[in-house]
């Protein structure tokens, strides 16, 4: 075999029942953990009245960046690793009955603008389905849209921008 003349660096949380690559960095690919979410917490971190970080965005500013929403790779079906965070979203739909959320999809630029706004559209729409049916929400307070690549909040050449351009953002209304 032929030796390489390139840097490389691994990081890995050294835990024999839950092994995890936090960083790796090998010639010009890296990759850093951005976030860890644990079973059963969805990310949900509470604020100083109690509610979630989710809530306290909606109340204050009227918007939301979602990530503990997960799709496999291409697809619109919802993986089931979400449902705290579907579940946080329907609690907060019933502590505020006069909310009506806007649920918008977001995606990174993997695959052009066309897949991509056909995908974020699809998941969407998987996300309001999912809230209608399974925590019985009513329409008129869900509308859904897709926006594709079209408005990334970071940049798509890094891995970690990619993570956080995949997105379902809710909006109040």
């Amino acid at each position: 075999g032929q030796m390489l003349d390139t840097d490389a660096e691994f990081w890995f949380l050294d835990d024999p029942d839950n092994p995890l690559a936090l960083r790796y960095a090998f010639d010009k690919d890296r990759l850093n953990v951005i976030r860890i979410n644990y079973p059963g917490d969805g990310g949900m971190m509470a604020g100083a009245d109690g509610g979630s970080a989710i809530e306290q965005s909606l109340a204050k500013t009227g918007h939301a960046a979602v990530y503990g929403i997960y799709f496999g790779f291409n697809s619109d079906v919802i993986r089931p690793e979400s449902e705290p965070v579907l579940k946080e979203i329907a609690a907060l739909l019933s502590k505020h009955p006069d909310w009506n959320l806007h649920v918008d999809g977001h995606t990174d630029n993997i695959g052009g603008a066309v897949i991509n706004l056909t995908l974020s559209t699809r998941r969407a729409d998987s996300v309001k389905k999912a809230l209608l049916e399974r925590y019985h929400i009513a329409n008129a307070r869900l509308a859904a849209a897709g926006f594709g690549l079209s408005a990334p909040k970071a940049t798509n050449e890094t891995l970690e921008g990619r993570a956080l351009n995949r997105r379902v953002e809710l909006s109040k209304e």
